[in-house]
């Protein structure tokens, strides 16, 4: 590829069919997307993608918004906003945390457990469709990269 000069389609056609990032952005969209649907099927259609920066973040003991806030990798302001809009759902609560009355810890309601429930489900139908289109075996070796990918990430970026 030209990195001076004219940039030509076939140049830039290149750089996307041989770039990780294209694929796993356009991957990482359709795992979304499906898992949305599906959980409108099942009666949770008010999620919206922004919302998994939540869900996601969020263990079974809670944590604190500003926790969540950098797992996430977002501001507290915008964690704080997908709480509000996760929390009027009813997918999760704000308690008074153990050790300082002023804090909250953000928990899963028993709605909110219902959901990851469900949402584990929804994640094994995933994986078994991108099973029938690349087999078992690199479904299984694709999970495998992409964890020693990130587990890399997280250690050099601290």
């Amino acid at each position: 590829m030209a990195r001076r000069g004219k940039l030509t389609q076939e140049d830039l056609d290149f750089y996307k069919s041989n770039n990780i990032g294209q694929a796993l952005i356009e991957v990482a969209r359709d795992y979304q997307k499906s898992a949305l649907d599906a959980y409108a099927k099942v009666g949770h259609g008010k999620l919206q993608a922004s919302h998994q920066s939540l869900l996601l973040h969020l263990g079974l003991e809670g944590a604190r918004m500003t926790d969540l806030a950098e797992r996430a990798g977002v501001s507290k302001q915008t964690m704080g906003q997908i709480i509000d809009e996760v929390e009027a759902l009813g997918y999760v609560e704000r308690t008074p945390a153990p050790y300082d009355r002023r804090a909250k810890i953000i928990k899963f309601t028993d709605k909110g457990i219902d959901l990851i429930k469900i949402g584990t489900i929804i994640g094994e139908n995933i994986q078994q469709r991108y099973a029938q289109y690349i087999g078992p075996k690199m479904v299984t070796l694709l999970h495998k990269i992409l964890v020693e990918l990130r587990s890399n990430i997280h250690k050099h970026s601290s």
